[in-house]
């Protein structure tokens, strides 16, 4: 298999790695809002505010922040991710697409395993 073939397999598996980040740092956001007692108002299940302790506070915030740090870099990322395979693929000039495949490759995955250790190390 051609090298940009692979590339956009890469990309694919990739950005699934990358959305199921999201989605479980989402989730631990509201798992932490729970525990904080910060859902709204008339999520009766959650924790009262006067049950919580500021460790649940402070965790908490620290989801949001990761939250909304994925919310600036992982949606922009992943357009110009598909973006550059569009190009790679349909480019003018097919003697450099293998050499723009593994910079593809190699550079979303450096972006994806930066985003889950930003995740894991924050």
């Amino acid at each position: 298999m051609s090298l940009h073939l692979t590339a956009i397999q890469s990309t694919a598996v990739l950005s699934l790695c990358l959305w199921t980040k999201v989605v479980f740092s989402n989730m631990g956001l509201g798992g932490a809002k729970l525990e904080a007692g910060a859902r709204a108002p008339e999520d009766f299940y959650q924790k009262k505010v006067d049950e919580t302790n500021p460790e649940k506070k402070s965790t908490q915030d620290r989801a949001q922040r990761i939250v909304n740090n994925d919310l600036e870099n992982i949606p922009y990322t992943m357009v110009l991710a598909w973006a550059s395979m569009f190009c790679i693929y349909f480019g003018e000039n097919p003697d450099k697409r293998d050499r723009n495949a593994l910079a593809q490759i190699v550079f979303y995955t450096v972006f994806v395993a930066s985003r889950v250790g930003h995740t894991v190390f924050y």
